[in-house]
């Protein structure tokens, strides 16, 4: 058995610690859409990441088990070769996962264009960016697969008759999804700025709802800092050990995007959870407030509590998803 050693360690802690918080917040996602009846494709793209990411996790963990990470002087040529075949599953679980979850966060933000008047070609133009990255990663993940014949010389050389294509157009490949991941990470951190500035919703809710979402951003700082190991690896002559570098950031930036697409859809859960003061109705130049408390709202400026069910609250500007969702009262005179 391969030594568990150098930066094994950091690729074990990196999985755990990234794989824990998304399966956390991963269900409470599925509950608060499911009882708000706002199922949507951004729910069914992270939903289909789930499986790629399992498979991602436990390739990364079984790796830093098998060599990488470690330093190929304290290898075997077998453990050498079994260490790279864990990196070539690496790199396809990656390709796998890293394109649903991608697909949620640009749909996610695409839901915001119910609310924002008059900014759809922002939310065309994120779909577009986004079908760009799916169609360059997988273009990526099937040269990746067969770009060595048989598909084994890939981690093992010293195979009869194999032969592999230039490492130039995998090391283009790289850098190639990184830019365009990068490029989407940021656009979807940015744009919910254009596209909530004059949307029918309080300050407050303007702040949340454009913090999680911009969350994404991290994920795009793993990117950069993968780009720089992966061009690293390609002078390095150590080749194992700087696989660790390079499978604790690529894993970073998916696990990051796994958690942080699930968690800008938790904000009904705070809001429940807390009480929260929602604007009320005017009486007499006095600004009557009402604060949530689980399934009812009571009205707490007048002397007399009145319980108000959810159902007699009106949604702002129509037809807004949950988890975006901000209630007014409606209007009505006090005699």
């Amino acid at each position: 058995m391969a030594p568990y050693a150098d930066k094994a360690p950091g690729v074990v802690g990196t999985v755990l610690t990234l794989f824990i918080l998304g399966f956390i917040v991963f269900p409470l996602r599925i509950w608060i859409r499911r009882t708000n009846q706002s199922w949507g494709w951004d729910d069914v793209c992270m939903l289909l990441a789930v499986l790629p990411f399992i498979g991602l996790s436990v390739v990364c963990l079984l790796g830093a088990f098998s060599g990488i990470g470690v330093k190929e002087a304290a290898l075997s040529t077998d453990e050498v070769n079994t260490a790279l075949m864990w990196f070539w599953l690496f790199e396809v679980f990656w390709c796998l996962a890293v394109v649903p979850i991608k697909l949620s966060l640009a749909l996610t933000i695409g839901r915001l264009g119910r609310i924002a008047s008059g900014k759809q070609p922002y939310i065309y133009a994120i779909y577009v960016l986004t079908a760009i990255l799916t169609a360059i990663t997988m273009a990526g993940m099937f040269y990746i697969i067969f770009r060595c014949t048989p598909v084994s010389y890939a981690w093992n050389t010293t195979t009869p008759n194999g032969h592999c294509q230039a490492t130039e157009i995998v090391a283009a490949i790289y850098y190639a999804t990184t830019a365009i991941n990068i490029l989407v990470d940021w656009v979807c951190a940015l744009l919910p700025i254009p596209l909530l500035w004059n949307a029918p919703l309080t300050k407050q809710a303007k702040l949340s709802i454009g913090f999680l979402l911009s969350l994404g951003v991290l994920a795009s700082i793993s990117a950069c800092v993968r780009q720089d190991y992966t061009t690293a690896l390609t002078l390095s002559l150590d080749k194992t050990r700087n696989l660790g570098d390079l499978v604790i950031w690529g894993y970073a930036e998916v696990g990051i995007g796994f958690f942080v697409g699930s968690l800008s859809t938790l904000r009904p859960l705070f809001v429940r959870t807390s009480a929260m003061p929602i604007p009320g109705i005017e009486k007499d130049g006095e600004q009557e407030l009402y604060e949530l408390h689980g399934d009812s709202i009571t009205s707490l400026t007048f002397n007399r509590l009145s319980a108000i069910q959810p159902n007699q609250l009106s949604p702002v500007s129509g037809e807004i998803e949950s988890h975006f969702q901000h209630y007014t009262m409606p209007h009505e005179k006090h005699g």
